[in-house]
């Protein structure tokens, strides 16, 4: 079965947030997460992941999530 991009690109960000739990707390994870997707992540697949944060984020690691909002603050 093929994932789709966006499915692709939350199990990235999901892991991401997975591998760096021993950050300390949920907001310091997501500190984390947010620098990594600022840093290496093409606007295209922000958008994608905006768009996907704007319909719930439902399936994103929490500090995934919280990273996600945190960085669509600025960019609005």
């Amino acid at each position: 079965m093929h994932q789709s991009e966006e499915e692709h690109l939350i199990e990235m960000i999901n892991q991401i947030a997975l591998n760096n739990i021993s950050a300390g707390d949920e907001s310091a994870v997501a500190d984390v997460i947010a620098g990594h997707v600022k840093k290496f992540w093409p606007r295209r697949m922000k958008v994608i992941l905006k768009n996907y944060i704007d319909q719930g984020g439902s399936e994103l690691h929490p500090a995934a999530l919280s990273a996600g909002k945190k960085l669509f603050v600025a960019i609005d």
